[in-house]
């Protein structure tokens, strides 16, 4: 009984000190699922947090899952952020769904392949306040096939892991 009971002591204190660390990690994670795996042109994602510390620093992450149906090597997006004062900047991104013979560069074995982009490491918030973030897709075309989830993380910055 009383190795039963240190047991399930060791597990409970093992499980809360491996969601406490998890959390620490993830200050904003929001995944957004792409109806019927297409991206439209005029379909805005949008994406909103809020910095109290400016002294904080982030690794900023562009999370893709995409079906075997995405046809094209490369996907961009464009990403307008609205600081707290109003303020905007726009990015252009490019990110690489497959190499030059066609092979995915994302992770998975079935039809979907997970990619993580590594968009901006170890950045600060310059304001405190509510941030906003729109992404768009910037293909040139209207619909683009094969986009199953697109979503954005920020991680709180540790130097020795910039690329997980």
């Amino acid at each position: 009984m009383c190795k039963k009971t240190l047991f399930l002591l060791l597990i409970s204190l093992l499980s809360l000190f491996l969601a406490n660390s998890c959390q620490k990690k993830v200050f904003y994670e929001k995944i957004d699922p792409l109806p019927d795996e297409v991206w439209h042109i005029d379909s805005l994602l949008h994406y909103d947090f809020t910095i109290e510390d400016t002294l904080a620093c982030f690794n900023m992450y562009i999370n893709i899952r995409n079906s075997v149906d995405f046809e094209t090597q490369n996907f961009y997006i464009f990403m307008t952020t609205t600081f707290p004062n109003g303020d905007t900047a726009v990015d252009t991104l490019g990110c690489f769904i497959s190499d030059i013979y066609g092979k995915w560069t994302g992770k998975g074995l079935g039809r979907v392949k997970e990619n993580r982009f590594l968009f901006k490491s170890n950045i600060r918030f310059p304001q405190k306040g509510n941030y906003h973030i729109d992404v768009q897709q910037a293909m040139r075309a209207d619909k683009v096939k094969g986009i199953v989830n697109f979503g954005i993380s920020l991680n709180y910055f540790d130097k020795d892991k910039t690329t997980k």
